[in-house]
């Protein structure tokens, strides 16, 4: 198993964690002071960091309310984080889901907060190995891959390498899954804004742990979705992607720092 980044479960529950950071930003209650500490420090080298969270998280609320509405009723949800503010059991209730995180404290975690949901299951496993997690027991326990699964990879590519092939990785997940599957994928991209905030981090805070990120041009994200049809509006800013009618609107949507889609298999 890949070792997991500001791993808990590791180095022990007073170092922060990206799950429960990413929790503190939207409003949830599963984080620790460690965590809301490392959150301080990330937003003062980049103050856009909670908005990109909660925008990539309200992304995956309409992208679920768009496949519970086609009839899917089966979620794949790999690099999850902690099943919590309007994660994907609380946007489709009366679906089968199956989270997948490679932190073993998260994971942990995150069965005690599903735990009263027989529908639900939490896998503690690498998503680079799709093996490890279509033959796990908690995908064929809670999964039926013989219907369609929307498998989704919602703010977390960034952290893939490309050593790790994540675009053959995704491709084995499709071929394993029925047709009428959907992907669903939203990823932060290469830009300026994202270098220098990396880099100005690293330069204020460099006893501070720092995951390595891979942001990619939109481009490359595209080419996650080969062999794919690729939905209306197609792969787009986040925020362009099918707003909610009333939603506060970002100004300029379109210089929005990542991009998503849904596809599907046929």
């Amino acid at each position: 198993m890949a070792t997991p980044i500001w791993a808990p479960g590791v180095n022990g529950p007073e170092l922060p964690n990206t799950a429960r950071v990413r929790d503190y930003w939207l409003g949830g209650t599963h984080h620790t002071e460690a965590d809301q500490r490392l959150a301080a420090h990330l937003v003062s080298a980049a103050p856009h960091l909670p908005y990109l969270c909660r925008t990539h998280r309200a992304f995956l609320g309409r992208v679920v309310r768009r496949l519970t509405a086609l009839g899917v009723r089966q979620f794949l949800d790999l690099g999850s984080g902690l099943p919590t503010a309007g994660n994907v059991h609380l946007v489709a209730p009366d679906a089968s889901v199956v989270y997948v995180d490679v932190d073993p404290a998260v994971a942990q975690q995150g069965r005690e907060i599903v735990a009263d949901d027989p529908r639900v299951s939490y896998l503690c496993a690498d998503l680079c190995d799709p093996g490890a997690v279509l033959e796990s027991e908690e995908v064929r326990t809670t999964l039926d891959l013989t219907r369609p699964v929307a498998l989704l990879v919602l703010d977390v590519l960034h952290f893939v390498p490309d050593e790790a092939e994540p675009h053959e990785v995704l491709a084995r997940y499709a071929d394993a899954l029925a047709p009428g599957s959907h992907l669903g994928l939203s990823h932060t991209c290469r830009d300026p804004f994202m270098l220098a905030a990396v880099g100005l981090f690293g330069a204020m805070y460099g006893n501070q742990p720092l995951p390595s990120f891979s942001f990619r041009y939109p481009e490359q994200v595209v080419r996650f979705f080969d062999g794919l049809e690729v939905l209306h509006p197609g792969v787009v800013p986040i925020p362009l992607w099918e707003p909610d009618p009333g939603e506060v609107r970002d100004r300029n949507p379109e210089n929005f720092q990542g991009c998503g889609g849904l596809a599907r298999k046929n």
